[in-house]
């Protein structure tokens, strides 16, 4: 049955009282001693209880068809059907002349999320309008704030007025305008509106924000998520910069929106000025398409269109970019940008995970030309080389396996061939790393095996004039290669601390050659007969860690001893070496096994690594690590000691029976101080061979790093001379949101920089601002200098812009 409330006014003495002159009825505040008494206000049934001072008013369910208008009047939608309203006030009153009733004094209104604060509310039953006056605040659930001198709706909610209104948004935007009306449920129109993304000062709250728009009229059109001024100015600390007929942006509560995207510029001496605009098409939550086109002063029109999709288990794009080049010449000569006319490139890339345990991937670059996606910057791919694969990978606890195929595209200015046929096609690369969960004679057993599939056109041969230091990073043709290996580990601790760790090792290696002119000058492999290779190694492992505590810190003192025991290995020289070609020695692989890096060479014969761990953890904070060694080389062949097709051992300090010493140290401060150094010394005279030093800093302040960096002349690598080269950052708030920044790196050896960096940026909650110049040497020609100028402008909420200018290269 639905209930009017003006059938059920309980007319028990002391439940109300009646003004003669008004004609209105008052509920009044109820002693203690009466019973929860009936009262009418508003619309539908709602009861009041004692509390003190003011008159608490809950609508229960089974309301009458008013609440469900008034909560759109007041609130803006319709609430819940099992909605209830509790309204607080420090008196009710309703006039029978009026038809209205009112909730007067401090009145707190809470009804499905909504929070509505006024002086007083009322309801004209007749007019079916809905007044709240004095200081109105109303609370969204998305966390909106509205304030407003008075707001007055009808009851349908889709016309009203509300005088002297702000808005602040979850987003921490604001809006303020002289009066603002509702139009047609749909339109909010500001008038006089202002619009800023900054927040209020705190010291001067009536000091204008540091960026606004201003605007004669500010439509807020809640269908089309879109803000839109009319009349506007853009305003800089109060002062107009801009002066716009027509403006519009996203609301800000919309995370993605159609619409054009702001535009962006650039500049550069074969392009010209260019001017970019893109339009975005949202067209699902999980799919949208990006138009864009930019016009370049001397090449013309190019197109660009970007199509991105997200699905329950992945997400993959599409980019594709064209254009038809106006003039050729305005490029150096004997390059790809002048040869070709016609230009463009499709890239592509995704992941998706097959199950909670599988994964596969892709990414592609497919272009007209070896430099076209450079020189345009229309992909992500800008730099000289991009890897081009394809992936399937799975983990589970302890078993990882990983398959894929790929190709390394090499981006050049001229159209050379050679270069590029030099770089591996590699299908398929295959690893698979398993531990076995069961213990296995008290100790742990792991397997691992890796397949490589390689196939390269033409040699890559550096130094091929010199003998000593000439190294075949690759031969052309075809090999491929595959091993496995099983180790089996074990962990003692006796009674005494001793840590004990004995270990079993064995690698077999299959290898099968088709490669171009064995035996020649550009191929000293001498057959195509498919090779085999089988390594045994076993290990012994002793630590003793010590422990000590005093009043400023916690110490460990590790001192470690290994020996392993293999044999020699085998084939050196006449296997290619793929994978094992970077040799550094230093405390990260002091300790190791086998200190080659990869699959295609194997530490052989016997030796020993002894050396000690040091670790500090101070009580108020921080701590220091070190760690340091020599390794010593006991029987058998010498495997750095011998010439691979790369050289890579020779002249790593581990070609001798003693090697070099290794030591590396590290601090950390609570006061934001970072220091590392390690370094290797020679192991008869402590001369210096290789030192990387260190330290960087931290503070809201102050920012910045310097690194120094030391490699001792390695003719067999045709490094004739030492290499000394120090690197510097830095980055200093000077005031607030101020900083400045900047970064050089200096070349010892020839004194003369490689590259430097300075800026300015600045950032706060609402606007962010950067400019930088920057200015890099090309390698082995110092003279030549590649200059450009940046900038970046940021409006939170409206969008970002950048540009950056390609200075014409400089000669020193």
């Amino acid at each position: 049955m639905r209930l009017d409330w003006l059938s059920i006014i309980d007319l028990r003495t002391g439940l109300y009282t009646r003004d003669t002159n008004s004609r209105a009825y008052f509920c009044d505040y109820f002693s203690p001693a009466k019973t929860v008494a009936a009262c009418a206000m508003f619309v539908g049934v709602i009861f009041a209880s004692p509390q003190s001072g003011k008159q608490s008013l809950t609508i229960f369910d089974g309301i009458s068809a008013n609440a469900q208008n008034v909560s759109k009047e007041l609130l803006g939608r319709q609430a819940s059907p099992n909605a209830q309203m509790l309204l607080e006030a420090d008196q009710l009153q309703y006039d029978n002349v009026n038809n209205s009733v009112s909730a007067i004094g401090n009145v707190q209104i809470a009804y499905d999320g909504y929070t509505l604060v006024a002086g007083q509310v009322t309801y004209n039953h007749g007019s079916g309008r809905v007044i709240a006056q004095g200081n109105v605040v109303i609370v969204e659930p998305n966390g909106n704030r509205i304030f407003a001198e008075e707001i007055d709706i009808t009851d349908n909610f889709s016309d009203g007025f509300v005088s002297a209104m702000q808005v602040q948004t979850a987003e921490n935007t604001r809006f303020a305008a002289d009066s603002a009306e509702r139009v047609s449920g749909n339109l909010t129109i500001l008038n006089n509106g202002v619009y800023t993304a900054c927040e209020v000062c705190k010291e001067d709250p009536l000091k204008p924000p540091l960026w606004q728009i201003r605007a004669r009229k500010v439509t807020i059109d809640k269908n089309a998520q879109r803000i839109s001024y009319e009349k506007a100015s853009f305003e800089l600390y109060g002062k107009p910069i801009a002066y716009l007929p027509y403006f519009s942006h996203a609301d800000p509560s919309i995370k993605r929106k159609s619409g054009f995207l702001i535009p962006s510029s650039t500049f550069s001496e074969h392009l010209g000025f260019g001017i970019s605009t893109a339009y975005f098409f949202n067209l699902a939550p999980n799919y949208d398409l990006t138009l864009s086109s930019t016009y370049y002063t001397r090449q013309g029109f190019l197109g660009m269109a970007e199509w991105r999709h997200r699905t329950e288990n992945g997400a993959y794009n599409l980019t594709a970019v064209g254009i038809e080049q106006e003039d050729n010449d305005a490029f150096d000569p004997g390059t790809y940008d002048r040869l070709a006319s016609t230009r463009y490139a499709f890239q592509t890339s995704g992941k998706f995970a097959i199950n909670s345990r599988w994964a596969f991937g892709w990414r592609y670059l497919l272009q007209s030309d070896r430099n076209f996606a450079r020189t345009y910057v229309v992909t992500s791919e800008t730099g000289s080389e991009v890897t081009n694969n394809v992936y399937l990978t799975g983990l589970n606890d302890k078993n990882y396996f990983n398959v894929r195929a790929q190709k390394i595209l090499l981006q050049e200015l001229t159209p050379d061939e050679s270069r590029q046929g030099e770089q591996a096609a590699v299908l398929p690369l295959v690893d698979h790393n398993y531990v076995f969960e069961a213990p296995v004679a008290n100790g742990q057993l792991s397997y691992n095996f890796n397949m490589i599939g390689i196939d390269r056109h033409n040699d890559d041969i550096v130094n091929a004039s010199k003998p000593s230091s000439k190294r075949y990073y690759g031969i052309a043709g075809e090999h491929s290669r595959a091993s496995a290996n099983l180790e089996w580990k074990a962990n003692h601790i006796t009674d005494t601390g001793l840590m004990i760790t004995p270990s079993l090792h064995g690698q077999v290696d299959g290898l099968w050659l088709n490669k171009e002119n064995p035996a020649s000058s550009t191929n000293p492999l001498l057959t195509n007969e498919s090779l085999y290779r089988a390594m045994p190694t076993a290990g012994f492992e002793i630590r003793y860690p010590l422990v000590a505590q005093n009043g400023f810190a916690s110490h460990i003192l590790e001192p470690i001893g290994q020996i392993f025991a293999s044999t020699n290995e085998s084939h050196i020289g006449q296997l290619p070496n793929e994978d094992a070609q970077s040799m550094v020695f230093d405390t990260t692989n002091l300790f190791s096994r086998n200190k080659f890096s990869g699959y295609d060479r194997i530490e052989g014969g016997v030796r020993a690594n002894v050396g000690f761990r040091y670790s500090a953890n101070f009580v108020g904070g921080g701590g220091l690590d070190i760690v340091g060694g020599q390794s010593f080389h006991l029987a058998g062949t010498n495997s750095f000691a011998q010439r691979d097709l790369v050289n890579a051992g020779i002249e790593s300090g581990l070609e001798t029976k003693r090697s070099d010493y290794v030591a590396s140290a590290q601090v950390n401060a609570v006061s934001g101080v970072s220091l590392r150094t390690g370094a290797r010394f020679d192991e008869k005279t402590l001369e210096v061979r290789r030192t990387d030093v260190g330290m960087t800093y931290a503070s809201p302040a102050l920012a910045g790093g310097v690194n120094y960096s030391f490699i001792d002349a390695q003719p067999n690598y045709g490094f004739t001379t030492d290499r000394h080269e120090v690197t510097t950052t830095g980055s200093v708030k000077f005031r607030d949101y101020w900083r400045a920044f900047g970064a050089v790196t200096y070349d010892l050896e020839t004194s003369s920089i490689v590259s430097d960096s300075i800026g300015l940026a600045y950032d706060d909650s609402c606007f962010s601002f950067s400019v930088a110049y920057k200015e890099n040497r090309q390698e082995f020609t110092n003279d030549q200098v590649n200059q450009s100028i940046s900038f970046q402008l940021g409006f939170r909420t409206i969008g970002n812009y950048g540009y950056k200018h390609n200075l014409e290269n400089g000669v020193e």
